[in-house]
């Protein structure tokens, strides 16, 4: 058999996955200091230990009509990850997140013989429950960081475990400063270009008819700057690169892209509203297939309604104006934190890298 030149073969496509990344290799090479973990990844992950064979900047695409646009070019680089995994032939192939390209590489991987991990699985509770049969079959082992999530899929036979939710630890460190007297509401737009395209020009409306407020957009330095430039010439603007958390903390409220940026506010216990827009065509393509009841993860996790959400159309200047006064009432702010304790109860306490490197080292 060929000699393994990698003990652990990681995949990631976005900046999350790579946030996530990066605190797991940490923890392998703290246990493991001569484990060789190569990655298709980010910088977080480089910097972290991991040798990195291709940048996610480079193959990342989101949105429907968006991957349908360079399907060629995606099929191109399917292919060239497959044949890094052969070429480095790894003791364990470790996918994160990205379920478009990565259910894709669990299935080639399996059927070469790789003992395939998957760290935070598809939403196939939200829609595709195909997937849940894909995770069941080409995978070794799936890492749950949703409680609610596990037992949906056991239904389809996987093998899965709840190891915590990353959020716990990356945020714990940071306190709301609640002697902050400046009118601060940060921005997030987004980690990704699609959605700072929608969702700048929007905020760049909301900052200049609240002139009395200050604004910081947190951007992150996988985008374009030029993409800001747009807002940054407001003089109630300011613009932070990579400094969500803290910037966040001690902000009066929040205005969040749809994602887990949206739980990270809520540990930081910040009055916070959701926003998502896109295209036409993938709003529309979404609300076919997907059936869930909310978009964010703080209220899904609940199952009811903690933060309003505006989504698309209802993503405007006169609905967060609106949203911004009535979390500015004590007694929003006060059931908003009896909500997030509760969230903060259900994802409980455990060190999701901890857990799963301990996992992956035993699967060695």
């Amino acid at each position: 058999m060929a000699k393994s030149k990698s003990d652990i073969f990681i995949i990631c496509g976005e900046k999350s996955g790579d946030n996530h990344g990066s605190f797991l290799v940490k923890e392998l090479l703290k246990k493991k200091p001569y484990l060789n973990i190569h990655c298709w990844g980010g910088n977080m992950m480089k910097e972290a230990g991991a040798e990195m064979l291709e940048n996610y900047n480079s193959y990342s695409v989101m949105g429907f009509l968006e991957v349908l646009k360079k399907l060629r070019f995606l099929v191109k680089k399917l292919n060239k990850c497959k044949r890094h995994i052969l070429e480095f032939n790894p003791k364990i192939v470790l996918l994160i997140d990205f379920p478009g390209f990565n259910l894709r590489m669990a299935k080639f991987s399996k059927m070469n013989g790789f003992n395939v991990h998957y760290y935070i699985p598809p939403k196939a509770w939200a829609w595709n429950k195909n997937r849940a049969k894909i995770l069941s079959s080409y995978t070794d082992m799936v890492y749950s960081i949703l409680p609610f999530e596990v037992n949906f899929f056991k239904k389809y036979n996987c093998r899965i475990k709840y190891v915590g939710n990353p959020i716990y630890n990356q945020v714990s460190n940071h306190i709301k400063n609640k002697k902050s007297s400046q009118k601060i509401i940060s921005l997030l737009p987004g980690s990704r270009e699609s959605e700072i395209k929608y969702s700048i020009p929007i905020f760049k409306m909301l900052c200049k008819k609240l002139s009395k407020y200050n604004f910081i957009v947190c951007a992150v330095n996988n985008i374009n700057r030029e993409y800001y430039l747009n807002i940054q010439e407001l003089e109630n603007v300011e613009i932070v690169f990579e400094d969500t958390l803290n910037i966040v903390s001690s902000s009066q409220l929040s205005i969040v892209m749809s994602g887990t940026a949206s739980l990270e506010v809520a540990y930081l216990n910040i009055p916070h509203m959701v926003v998502y827009k896109t295209s036409k065509l993938s709003y529309y393509i979404a609300k076919l297939l997907v059936n869930i009841k909310y978009f964010s993860l703080t209220n899904l996790i609940l199952n009811k309604k903690v933060v309003n959400e505006f989504i698309q159309d209802d993503f405007n200047t006169e609905n967060l104006i609106s949203e911004i006064k009535r979390l500015n009432k004590s007694k929003v702010i006060l059931e908003l934190e009896n909500d997030y304790l509760k969230i903060k109860k259900t994802i409980g306490l455990k060190n999701s890298s901890k857990e799963v490197a301990e996992y992956l080292i035993k699967s060695l």
